[in-house]
C-alpha cells in the first residue's frame, strides 16, 4: 500500500546508513507530480545522488539529527530543511543551476520548471531561512533554494542545529511563494504558473 514510512523508522534507517525505498510505482495520470514517494522517486531520484559522499553523510546526519528533533519537537523545522534541499534543492554550478533534489528529478516536467520557467522563485538557501518557510506537497514549488555546490551540505552535516531552532522559535513563519529583502535573489519568479491555479480554483 502506498504511504509514508514513519519518522522514527525512517530516521533510524537514514541513521545508520540505510535508504527505504517504496514499493508501489505511481499510475500515469501521476507522472508528473505524486505526494508520496514511489519505487521510481525512491531508486530514480535518491539511490543515484547517494553515491556522493556528500549527500550520502548529510543525509546520515540528517537520520540522527530527526531523531534529536524529534524528541525536542521541533521536526517540522529539520523537515523543510530536508525538503527544500534532498527532494527538491537545486546546486549552482559555473554552467548554470542544477538539480540534486530527487523530488524534482523524478519528475520531468518539475525538472522542467525547476531550472527554465520563469514562475518560481531560486533563493540563495539560508538555514533559518529554510527553518521558517512552508512548502508545497500538492504541486511544484513556488521557490527553490540554491546552494553554492554539494560541500555545503557537508557543512550542515558538521553544525549543531540547536541554536537554530532556539533561534527560529516563535518567529514569523513564510509562504512557499514569499521573497524576503533580506534574500538573495538568483532569480525573482513571476508567480504566474501558481497564480493561474489559484485563479482557475476560484472561478
Amino acid at each position: 500500500m502506498p504511504g509514508l514510512v514513519p519518522d522514527e523508522v525512517f530516521f533510524e534507517h537514514l541513521a545508520n546508513r540505510r535508504f527505504p525505498a517504496g514499493h508501489f510505482i505511481r499510475k500515469p495520470h501521476e507522472l508528473d507530480y505524486l505526494e508520496e514517494p514511489d519505487v521510481f522517486h525512491d531508486v530514480f531520484g535518491h539511490v543515484p545522488l547517494l553515491m556522493n559522499p556528500a549527500i550520502a553523510d548529510y543525509i546520515q546526519a540528517y537520520g540522527i539529527g530527526g531523531l534529536r528533533a524529534q524528541k525536542l519537537g521541533v521536526l517540522d523545522k529539520l523537515a523543510r530543511v530536508y525538503w527544500y534541499t534532498v527532494e527538491f534543492g537545486l546546486v549552482k554550478q559555473k554552467d548554470g543551476l542544477r538539480i540534486y533534489g530527487a523530488g524534482i528529478a523524478s519528475s520531468a516536467s518539475e525538472s522542467v520548471f525547476a531550472l527554465d520557467d520563469a514562475s518560481p522563485n531560486r533563493v540563495r538557501f539560508d538555514l533559518e531561512r529554510v527553518m521558517r518557510t512552508h512548502y508545497r506537497i500538492d504541486d511544484f514549488q513556488e521557490t527553490y533554494f540554491v546552494i553554492e555546490d554539494l560541500d555545503e551540505l557537508l557543512d550542515l552535516a558538521r553544525i549543531d542545529f540547536s541554536p537554530f531552532y532556539e533561534r527560529v522559535q516563535g518567529q514569523p513563519e513564510y509562504e512557499p511563494g514569499t521573497v524576503l529583502a533580506s534574500d538573495r535573489v538568483v532569480t525573482k519568479g513571476s508567480g504566474r504558473y501558481h497564480d493561474d491555479k489559484r485563479r482557475g480554483a476560484s472561478a
